[in-house]
């Protein structure tokens, strides 16, 4: 997955970034792709421009967690695209279990192409996030993608099967960016029902449902808030078709009019989304 880099990071570029793509979970290996007929508002705002980059993050834990490329089932990958060219250290004699993804002070370059600097670690009781119960955590140290650094975790946990008999994945986590101007604060509450394609191996055909909330905080004082307001339904590790294909959610930012997206619109394996703030609907990439 190839991200742009940012010049400077904004509380509305953090927040909306990661509300976007809606989830770690959902974010799995996109495929890149140039739908077409895509409007380019010429009063583009943050929320527009920035919407790729604010998703990194959850991309980046993603690939961690799902990146996989080899037989196993999918998760906990010895190495993925993100974590190519890092010191890896193992630690697996006590539980909680830890691998540390040393990309190096000076950074280095993966094989997806971007360059990494800092440290991740990944902590597990179980390597595979399927078994009930099982809670896997990533850290961010001073972590690097371009011009955009990261410190704080996000956790999985594995709430056991719901009243549909599917798995839910809780996802919670705190993570700070640093700019040269400001702190900016991401806190997010996910929970992501697990539809189709749970037991397959390799990885094939994966969906999730995704409802909750992310509240971002700067140290300049400003707020912002998304709401996921109908379930997202994501397609992951889906040949040709690795995109949210439905769901509506709601982002709230200071000093601007609410932001309506609609994944539905248009809908299927388009790869794009519907963005109406002002009463103005344009038609976006994801």
């Amino acid at each position: 997955m190839k991200t742009k880099s940012i010049t400077k990071v904004t509380l509305l570029s953090i927040f909306v970034m990661s509300v976007i793509t809606a989830v770690t979970l959902n974010s799995c290996q996109k495929e890149n792709i140039k739908p077409k007929n895509v409007n380019t508002p010429t009063n583009q705002n943050t929320a527009s421009t920035l919407d790729a980059n604010a998703s990194l993050i959850l991309n980046e834990s993603s690939n961690l967690l799902f990146g996989s490329t080899t037989n196993e089932k999918g998760l906990l990958p010895k190495g993925s695209d993100t974590a190519s060219c890092a010191t890896r250290t193992y630690d697996t004699i006590n539980k909680p279990y830890t691998i540390i993804y040393d990309y190096g002070t000076t950074g280095c370059v993966s094989s997806d192409g971007m360059t990494r600097s800092g440290v991740v670690s990944v902590t597990w009781a179980e390597k595979d996030i399927r078994v009930v119960n099982n809670a896997i955590t990533i850290s961010y140290q001073n972590y690097s993608v371009g011009k955009t650094t990261f410190n704080g975790s996000i956790s999985f946990v594995n709430d056991g099967p719901n009243g549909n008999g599917n798995q839910v994945i809780n996802e919670t986590g705190t993570i700070l960016t640093t700019s040269s101007t400001q702190t900016d604060t991401m806190i997010v509450n996910y929970n992501n029902e697990w539809l189709s394609g749970e037991f397959s191996s390799p990885a094939a055909n994966w969906q999730f449902s995704t409802t909750g909330s992310i509240h971002a905080g700067s140290s300049t004082g400003k707020q912002a808030n998304m709401l996921i307001t109908s379930a997202l339904i994501k397609n992951a590790k889906t040949p040709g078709c690795s995109f949210t294909i439905q769901g509506t959610e709601t982002i709230t930012l200071p000093g601007q009019a609410t932001q309506y997206i609609d994944f539905g619109n248009p809908g299927g394996c388009s790869g794009q989304k519907a963005v109406t703030q002002n009463g103005t609907t344009t038609i976006e990439n994801q």
